[in-house]
């Protein structure tokens, strides 16, 4: 007989955080919640403004039903958030103080849930068609499957922004199902799930000895199960002490779970950082800690990466003011040389000087611009009206005038939520480098093509094509094959299409030419 935390566990591994079907999501839950507690029916509900409307249900409803509102006035549903706790009631019919259960039921278990935040935003209830007694045990497995529901509400809107991944997300999910079904079958399929989970899995009793553990666990340790099993928590977990750990797992004692970060350490010594999301459990009669522990090396390095890129572009920023004010007092001396009479040697070797001081206020300038963090004041734009507004002002560049310069818009209206001062500087760079590209009197064609969730606009010249091991390195700075060219151009086009959340990418070859595209996000 599978024992109650089994079953729990086996549960709470099934719910996938990566999935975008919330509707789904929560059907899990109120199924899980329903079985857990013997329950007749639960229901899973989202409360706002005093009504309430049913989000899932572990017994098919039909589709009106779902998609009504109800009157929290008067309902137990009701008590529970205004009481902001768990409610028990025993016989609803009997004992009405609490409100009315729906027709047919008595017996109800009720539960908040909460965002990280401790708001209220709804509720899991259970209901029973007997009068019944739920105990202590029940409503600790309710709770904790509403701070999965919470979670899962309140972050609903990040998975809808991340939709653009689901395609590739798809099939690795889809599998996951399978495999997940398959294993709710019988216990052995329950230990071929958690021997397959991602991240490492602890038993842990009160006195921090480690009972169990799964594959991964002794992966990422470098130990095998029975080693593990010999040793306590402080020898793997070396952040916290043994004393900060007992008094951890008293703290859970009183209820909830906590995500903290650590240190483990390896069999040969190494050491590396996790997040560990813990909950504690009740495995026979006695309390038990649940962690599941994640390797956040890459995520630490990425934190370091972007604190020194942040550090070099201060600096950067620093070094750039430090020389921009002597760099004035040069020019504005070479420009009072330039009121003489100077013989034409000297007068060619002023020249040079300007164009050269010159020169370098302008690199000063765009390192200053690329360093410097994006700042962008989004508006809704048209794209096809502002494209050819600014091709428009494009015709009068030296560089552009002798070019022919030709605009294929969409067919259709078509939106971007974008910074149109920043926008213009991609699409002006952008052009002026394909008009250099090519010769006077020849074609450079600016076009927009609109996809379901993107818009692509592409900038295209017929010019000597870009040797293939150049193309990985346009974008960075200080690259450049012009003479003139100091680099930054293109890397703070990238910059700026990046903070956008688009993407930029070139492709050039014999027979088509060079095309650099922007992809942006589509706005309805």
């Amino acid at each position: 007989m599978m024992l109650p935390w089994q079953r729990t566990i086996e549960l709470l591994s099934s719910l996938s955080y990566r999935s975008s079907n919330l509707n789904r999501y929560l059907e899990e839950i109120a199924l899980g919640v329903s079985e857990l507690i013997d329950s007749d029916w639960s229901v899973i509900t989202l409360c706002q403004d005093d009504w309430e409307r049913i989000l899932a249900s572990s017994i098919q409803l039909p589709d009106q039903k779902q998609q009504q509102l109800y009157d929290l006035h008067g309902t137990l549903a009701g008590s529970v958030v205004d009481g902001n706790c768990p409610l028990l009631v025993d016989d609803a019919s009997c004992d009405r103080q609490h409100g009315e259960a729906p027709e047919g039921y008595r017996a109800y278990l009720g539960v908040p849930l909460r965002t990280p935040t401790g708001k209220v935003i709804g509720t899991i209830c259970s209901f029973g068609k007997q009068a019944a007694q739920f105990h202590s045990q029940q409503v600790e497995l309710a709770k904790l499957f509403a701070e999965r529901a919470a979670i899962a509400i309140d972050n609903y809107e990040l998975y809808q922004q991340q939709q653009q991944f689901n395609q590739l997300l798809q099939a690795e999910i889809e599998e996951r199902k399978k495999i997940e079904q398959a294993l709710r079958l019988s216990e052995a399929r329950f230990r071929s799930l958690v021997e397959q989970a991602a991240d490492a899995i602890f038993v842990i009793d009160h006195k921090c000895h480690i009972i169990n553990v799964n594959q991964q666990a002794c992966t990422s340790l470098g130990y095998n199960r029975e080693e593990l099993q010999r040793l306590c928590l402080p020898d793997v977990e070396k952040k916290l002490t043994r004393e900060e750990l007992l008094a951890l797992h008293q703290q859970f004692t009183q209820g909830g779970a906590a995500t903290l970060e650590g240190i483990h350490q390896r069999k040969d010594g190494t050491t590396f950082p996790v997040e560990v999301r813990v909950g504690l459990l009740d495995w026979g009669g006695e309390k038990v800690q649940l962690a599941l522990a994640r390797d956040i090396t890459q995520r630490k390095q990425t934190e370091q990466i972007t604190a020194r890129l942040a550090e070099i572009g201060e600096l950067a920023t620093m070094i750039v003011h430090e020389v921009r004010n002597p760099l004035t007092t040069v020019l504005m001396g070479l420009n009072s040389l330039q009121q003489l009479d100077l013989t034409a040697r000297f007068q060619t070797r002023l020249d040079l000087a300007m164009d050269e001081a010159e020169r370098l206020q302008r690199l000063l300038n765009e390192i200053l611009l690329y360093a410097k963090e994006q700042q962008l004041s989004r508006e809704k734009l048209e794209v096809n009206a502002f494209l050819a507004q600014i091709l428009n002002s494009l015709q009068d560049l030296p560089i552009a005038c002798q070019r022919h310069l030709k605009f294929q818009s969409a067919p259709t209206t078509t939106f971007v939520w974008a910074d149109p001062d920043k926008l213009k500087q991609v699409i002006i760079n952008l052009v002026e480098n394909a008009c250099e590209a090519v010769t006077e009197g020849e074609m450079v064609q600016l076009r927009v093509q609109p996809e379901q969730d993107h818009i692509l606009i592409a900038i295209h010249n017929g010019g000597a094509p870009i040797p293939p091991e150049i193309l990985p390195r346009l974008t960075q700075p200080f690259y450049t094959s012009k003479p003139s060219g100091n680099g930054l151009g293109l890397a703070i086009v990238k910059r700026i299409v990046v903070a956008h959340g688009g993407e930029l990418n070139v492709e050039s070859n014999e027979m088509a030419g060079t095309t650099f595209t922007v992809k942006l996000l589509r706005y309805e």
